[in-house]
């Protein structure tokens, strides 16, 4: 298993510190740095190109979803978690459509911090039920797409939803995960989305899925665990 590679961003500099910590002390996990604000963290994070950035929402020069929204240019390979004290809809709604994986309160214990990022950095996505549902009282609904999708695509998109894992969607689709990770990609597309995240809550407020969170409810690193 090749090393995560894990940037922390955090302005209050306790935090962070516990953070790198215990993410150092991680098996297979190695902290290539610790910043402070925005600036710094998207130059280092596109000099060092992490496996994932694990800031905070609020920064002194921005927010984690301005940090999100620059790597997806400067290294879209990034992914990018966030943390907030602060999950309001604003904020759930702002890091959905920033390109983020997902997001995680600072509310949780370090050691599922910790799984989080591990799960967070293989491009799953990473939310609890109930800010899915906030989500969807958020944005304009959209009732038409210039592109409709796929069946196949539909399926996918009930997959992502479900929040499984790339590698268990495909096998329960009985393809391959790049061919899922192909129709991912125009998903995105089509619904003009950022991210996995942004996608199913589009495509659920659309109508074209119904979101069901009890499987996601019975994961630590996708359901209420992390709420």
């Amino acid at each position: 298993m090749s090393t995560l590679r894990v940037l922390v961003v955090d302005d209050e500099r306790l935090f962070a510190e516990l953070l790198r910590v215990a993410l150092a002390t991680a098996d297979g996990v190695e902290v290539v740095g610790v910043v402070h604000d925005m600036a710094s963290a998207v130059a280092c994070a596109t000099a060092l190109r992490p496996t994932l950035v694990l800031t905070d929402y609020h920064l002194p020069d921005g927010t984690g979803a301005d940090v999100a929204r620059v790597l997806r240019r400067s290294a879209p390979e990034v992914s990018v978690l966030v943390l907030t004290g602060d999950p309001s809809e604003m904020v759930l709604s702002d890091v959905a459509r920033s390109g983020a994986v997902g997001h995680l309160t600072k509310a949780r214990g370090l050691d599922e911090v910790v799984t989080a990022v591990r799960t967070a950095a293989t491009g799953e996505i990473l939310f609890a039920p109930s800010e899915l549902q906030r989500l969807l009282l958020t944005g304009p609904v959209v009732h038409e797409l210039a592109e409709p999708l796929t069946a196949r695509e539909l399926e996918v998109l009930r997959c992502l939803a479900s929040g499984i894992s790339t590698g268990a969607g495909a096998e329960l689709l009985g393809i391959s995960p790049a061919t899922l990770r192909a129709h991912v990609q125009a998903i995105l597309r089509k619904l003009g989305a950022h991210s996995r995240l942004e996608a199913v809550a589009e495509a659920a407020r659309m109508g074209l899925i119904t979101l069901d969170t009890r499987s996601r409810e019975r994961s630590p690193a996708r359901g209420s665990a992390l709420a």
